[in-house]
């Protein structure tokens, strides 16, 4: 059947699916997906009055996306939430918040910034400006009046000693069997 513009293009998408795969794979964000819209297109080429095309590839594409949309559509339609489902997730309770999570936030936030005062000041003040305040390590640099390798240095420095400040804490809370039983329970 390749003789025909539709069996030219049914071949075309056997022999470049790979590459077809992969870029509706970008386009859709999933691999099951892009699979679904290519099977799709397959079939829906049995059916088509397709003319030659002059880039098959392009063709093929351009019908894959428009079936990709075309189900998107779909259902974004059967997935939205009427009123009363809307008003019930409003209402739905937040585990997240609960007190001893909040306590042991504190805690750890209480032990960073011990950790944080262990630091030499620059370092410490170059690790604040880049993780808190957002800053890019040449601003820094310019800042401090240093190269961004010495920026990179720091931070690198800065980060390694708070790792490990951290995680002797909570190595020493496993080893407490009241931090254990908590992470159990979790």
């Amino acid at each position: 059947m390749p003789d025909t513009p539709r069996g030219g293009l049914r071949d075309r998408l056997v022999q470049r699916y790979g590459e077809l795969r992969k870029r509706l794979e970008f386009m859709t964000g999933s691999k099951d997906t892009a699979d679904d819209v290519l099977h799709d297109t397959w079939v829906r080429l049995e059916t088509a009055q397709a003319a030659p095309a002059s880039n098959p590839d392009g063709y093929l594409l351009r019908m894959a996306s428009n079936i990709a949309t075309d189900e998107y559509r779909r259902n974004r339609k059967t997935t939205l939430l009427d009123e009363q489902e809307i008003e019930a997730l409003m209402y739905i309770a937040d585990d997240a918040a609960d007190p001893e999570r909040i306590v042991a936030g504190r805690s750890e936030v209480a032990r960073l910034d011990d950790v944080l005062d262990e630091l030499p000041p620059r370092r410490r003040d170059i690790l604040v400006a880049a993780r808190l305040e957002g800053l890019m390590n040449r601003q820094i640099a310019e800042r401090w009046g240093i190269s961004v390798s010495a920026v990179e240095k720091e931070l690198r420095l800065a980060m390694t000693h708070c790792k490990q400040r951290m995680g002797d804490v909570q190595a020493a809370q496993s080893d407490n069997p009241v931090g254990r039983r908590r992470r159990n329970a979790e």
